[in-house]
């Protein structure tokens, strides 16, 4: 797993968190949550601002996404068996995000961040399924929004703790 020390977050701000969470999305074995909690505590440090931060964490969320719900929708599910033969566990989640999705339908999307392999798959397997690409991103515009905030929020409050 690749690391990413907590001062490049001070250093290069949303260039950093955007980025990091972008790899994230598109499958980049980086975790995005401790540089969103990084983040979180150089906001509430004062070093770095929560809207330019939030935004970053967003469109980088949204483009990662975006690219997986496209590749889901021009390769349908050849691209989901691909992914399960490349990572056995997707297996797993992917049945349990069909069942989700059968019970709850697209809000599905914007819960599925807080999930952890549930997140990675869901985006191409909404890109095979007849949803609308506008009322897929409004959720995971949701859905990302409540993501980021939360650990941005989560960092700012446990600031001293986490310094």
């Amino acid at each position: 797993m690749i690391e990413i020390p907590s001062t490049a977050v001070s250093t290069w701000g949303g260039a950093a968190v955007f980025l990091n969470v972008l790899l994230t999305r598109l499958g980049v074995p980086i975790p995005a949550v401790p540089m969103l909690l990084f983040a979180g505590t150089a906001i509430a440090a004062g070093h770095l601002s929560f809207w330019p931060i939030l935004c970053a964490a967003v469109l980088g969320a949204l483009i990662g996404d975006g690219v997986w719900f496209s590749a889901g929708r021009i390769y349908g599910r050849g691209l989901i068996a691909a992914l399960v033969r490349f990572a056995p566990a997707v297996d797993v989640k992917l049945a349990k995000a069909r069942s989700l999705f059968e019970r709850f339908g697209v809000p599905l999307v914007s819960i599925s961040k807080f999930v952890p392999g549930l997140a990675f798959i869901t985006p191409p397997l909404m890109g095979t399924t007849v949803v609308d690409a506008r009322i897929y991103a409004l959720w995971d515009l949701a859905g990302a929004a409540a993501w980021a905030t939360f650990w941005l929020l989560g960092g700012a409050a446990a600031e001293q703790q986490l310094h």
